[in-house]
């Protein structure tokens, strides 16, 4: 019922922009959470649900996929009081956590906000195998979708795609506001990039050299999601039972303490199976809710004196979303 509405504030935000915010609320089926003042909408956070698979545990993860203040209504705290309501609400249904792709890392970081996945950014090789490349069109979104399941299985944590969902991010792309190369060899497609503004915003691949010799990419800055890379998107602890209750852990034996948020929890797990938490008295090993987050999603080697980090396996999320 508001889709009039926000197109116009998404317009007023970002000039020119008319097309891509056509195709975000026709297709991308994003729930919105809105500020209203006097002449009306005043801010809009918009939050889509992705699916991710976690060393074979699929979990459903909010990402907010755009913040928007009108021009008139900034530096109000329209942003903070949005986000804050999203997050109580996605709490309320039940999700451990919510991640985002950030504008600015440190306005987000003094809003709880931690780096959850990182990406490596390459430059292809001018040598390489024979290749065909093609422009990519909407027609090739079938190709693009095998390339990017073969992509998935190369990591043990990445978020996945539906079919459709594939098909309206390449529509977008060859469309509206992008483009993008596929990439063949032998006649399989082999991987491919989505190119925004000049950059390439997602490359996703079925073999590690698959850039290498595309004379159209030499040059070009290609993201790689790997750990120990530059800070990507980024998320924030919503439930603490919740996501040690759903993510995947080590098959290991623990017993163990941590204080977080002024309190002291007590957690039992016993081959990484079942695990018990029970709020306890005394003090114990200090967490953040940031840390026990970035631990819990594969990053504990941050954390080398935590209680908590043999409980977790080591990766990196694969990840590319941000529209």
């Amino acid at each position: 019922m508001y889709s009039e509405e926000l197109k116009k504030l998404h317009t007023a935000c970002f000039p020119g922009d008319e097309a891509y915010a056509d195709y975000f609320f026709d297709k991308v089926g994003a729930r919105a959470f809105l500020r209203r003042d006097e002449t009306g909408v005043a801010a809009a956070a918009y939050v889509k649900i992705l699916s991710a698979e976690i060393f074979g545990t699929v979990i459903q993860i909010p990402f907010v996929t755009g913040v928007a203040t009108r021009p008139d209504a900034g530096k109000r705290g329209h942003c903070r009081a949005l986000l804050s309501e999203l997050e109580s609400a996605m709490a309320e249904e039940g999700y451990p956590f919510v991640m985002l792709h950030p504008f600015n890392h440190d306005f987000y970081s003094r809003l709880g906000y931690v780096t959850i996945n990182e990406m490596k950014y390459i430059y292809p090789s001018p040598y390489g195998a024979d290749y065909v490349i093609k422009p990519l069109t909407t027609d090739a979104w079938a190709d693009t979708y095998f390339v990017r399941s073969e992509w998935g299985k190369m990591f043990p944590a990445h978020v996945f795609r539906s079919a459709s969902d594939q098909q309206n991010v390449i529509d977008m792309f060859t469309k509206v506001c992008g483009s993008g190369y596929i990439i063949y060899r032998n006649g399989t497609p082999n991987a491919y990039v989505l190119i925004d503004d000049g950059k390439v915003v997602e490359a996703e691949f079925t073999t590690p050299n698959a850039f290498d010799g595309v004379k159209e990419l030499l040059g070009k800055r290609i993201p790689i999601a790997a750990a120990g890379g530059e800070n990507y998107s980024m998320g924030k602890l919503l439930n603490l039972s919740k996501l040690l209750r759903l993510l995947p852990m080590r098959g290991v034996d623990l017993n163990a303490r941590f204080s977080i948020g002024g309190k002291t929890y007590e957690i039992t797990v016993n081959d990484g199976q079942s695990e018990v938490l029970a709020e306890v008295n005394g003090s114990a090993y200090p967490v953040t809710e940031g840390e026990l987050l970035r631990t819990a999603l594969g990053h504990g080697k941050d954390y080398p004196f935590s209680p908590l980090k043999e409980l977790f396996p080591e990766y990196n999320l694969a990840l590319f979303e941000k529209y």
